[in-house]
């Protein structure tokens, strides 16, 4: 069963049961207009024909949070809203003259749009308005900043927490799991020896798989058997804000407040910088980007090519990475016997040189055969 650790589910029912009538700080034409549309994403109705099926508590507040946001800072009911308006709010945004409540300019102002096209996309669907206003409306977002550390510094880090969290971290950077997806492992995920870990469809963001354990099976290994866990229990044991403040406060102790390379400072480290940075350790493990998707649960390979990109790695393909692998295998046996046979003549040479009437010829098997001449 897929767990809820930051308790967005709670967050939901709370928010919809203070809520459920008119929604606080809008007008009554778009909260009713607002509310319509959150039922409907929430029970899986009217929605787009590439993305079907019910929206779950983190993707509700956040639809909630970004058209509130269009809704309380654009002038005037929703419906009305023309093409001209809303790239004129787009621009005074981008441009920073709107702020979010921190009077800090939006990094990711995007991810309203992205949000803002869902919602004008339903209002289409239902017929409230006929021109789709958001079509030439970007989702493009600043490249996102998070807490990079290189492999000795990762290692540096882990391998300072107390045995528990040592181990869930590494188990972190080994999988790359989403922290949803982490903390919905249960015991019984994991075969053959705890060297291999099942992702189950009902728990993974993108798509089930089963994944190769590398870094951390001892340390699992060691960790369930201490704690007693059964087939039916979780993994983690740990709450997410305990983890958090954990990681924040020792990679604050190692490495200071300064910036790393993704822009984010060290103390804001959190469960979700290991996911980046697993993803950076198994992008130069992997020979191929289908390899990579797969494990990390990417079903784009935009983020593949993201991380590629940070790292700053180059096309370093050679003529040898052409060869498939049914060839490799043959040229790795003809190379075998070249050498056998290299070595065999040098062998028949030297007894020659003792021996001048020895004489050597090639056999039907191809090896040499030494025979006396006289």
């Amino acid at each position: 069963m897929k767990r809820d650790p930051y308790q967005n589910g709670d967050r939901w029912k709370t928010w919809r049961g203070k809520n459920s009538k008119r929604i606080k700080g809008l007008t009554p034409v778009n909260s009713k207009l607002l509310l319509e549309f959150l039922n409907d994403m929430e029970q899986g109705m009217n929605t787009p024909l590439r993305c079907k099926g019910i929206r779950g508590p983190t993707t509700l507040l956040n639809l909630k949070d970004h058209i509130s946001f269009f809704a309380k800072n654009i002038n005037g009911p929703l419906i009305k809203l023309t093409k001209k308006r809303i790239h004129a709010f787009e621009k005074e945004i981008r441009e920073g003259k709107i702020k979010k409540r921190n009077e800090q300019p939006f990094s990711a102002f995007g991810n309203y749009i992205k949000d803002f096209k869902s919602f004008w996309g339903w209002m289409v669907r239902t017929g409230k308005v006929t021109e789709d206003i958001t079509i030439d409306l970007t989702r493009k977002t600043k490249k996102p900043s998070w807490v990079y550390l290189t492999e000795s510094q990762f290692k540096k880090l882990a391998n300072r927490f107390n045995p528990d969290y040592k181990a869930l971290t590494w188990f972190m950077y080994d999988t790359g799991l989403r922290v949803t997806e982490a903390y919905s492992i249960q015991i019984k995920n994991f075969d053959k020896d705890f060297t291999e870990l099942t992702i189950p469809e009902d728990v993974a963001k993108t798509f089930g798989r089963v994944i190769t354990l590398k870094l951390c099976i001892t340390l699992i290994k060691e960790f369930v058997k201490f704690h007693n866990l059964g087939p039916d229990d979780y993994l983690f044991i740990k709450k997410t804000p305990a983890f958090n403040k954990y990681l924040r406060e020792l990679s604050k102790k190692l490495f200071g407040s300064g910036e790393s390379k993704a822009r984010e400072t060290y103390d804001k480290f959190s469960l979700y910088d290991i996911r980046h940075n697993s993803s950076c350790y198994w992008l130069k493990r992997y020979q191929n980007i289908r390899g990579l998707k797969y494990r990390m649960g990417w079903r784009r390979e935009e983020m593949a090519t993201y991380y590629h990109e940070f790292l700053g790695l180059s096309d370093e393909i050679k003529d040898e990475d052409m060869i498939l692998a049914e060839d490799k295998d043959k040229l790795k046996k003809m190379e075998e016997r070249m050498d056998n046979l290299t070595k065999l003549v040098s062998m028949a040479l030297q007894n020659k040189r003792k021996n001048p009437n020895l004489s050597f010829v090639p056999s039907k098997e191809g090896v040499i055969e030494i025979i006396d001449s006289k």
